[in-house]
């Protein structure tokens, strides 16, 4: 059965491992998780946003598109998407540190964070829906 987004961030607030394991651990789920649900949002933008010619690989590609909304987007699409790369950013380079790093301490203060970060990702992605209600 397949897995999604929202099943992912549900993991990052749930996992049991040893402390420092599970703030490591939850900082990459959460940060996969707000990257294929900001992949999801991208689909609801009338274009893609551009890349920049240097950019390789695909997670720097879709901050790229983000951070570079297409001139056919709204005013509100503009606005949401550089705030999604932005964030996107951020919740990368603490998985990072967390996957890589492995030298320094990551808090449960910070893994607390990154998850609630992801949940604003969500929530900002999911605001049309909200309104709809």
């Amino acid at each position: 059965m397949p897995v999604s987004c929202r099943d992912l961030l549900r993991q990052a607030k749930e996992l049991e491992a040893s402390p420092e394991a599970r703030h490591r651990l939850c900082a990459g789920r959460a940060y996969y998780a707000c990257y294929h649900r900001c992949q999801d949002w991208e689909r609801t933008l009338p274009h893609l946003g551009s890349v920049r010619p240097e950019t390789k690989g695909v997670h720097q590609e879709l901050i790229d598109r983000l951070r570079r909304p297409h001139k056919s987007c709204s005013p509100d699409q503009v606005k949401r998407s550089k705030w999604l790369g932005a964030r996107l950013i951020e919740l990368r380079n603490l998985r990072a540190r967390a996957d890589y790093q492995l030298e320094d301490e990551l808090t449960e203060d910070e893994a607390e964070s990154q998850v609630e970060m992801a949940e604003a990702v969500f929530n900002r992605c999911d605001w049309d829906r909200c309104q709809s209600r």
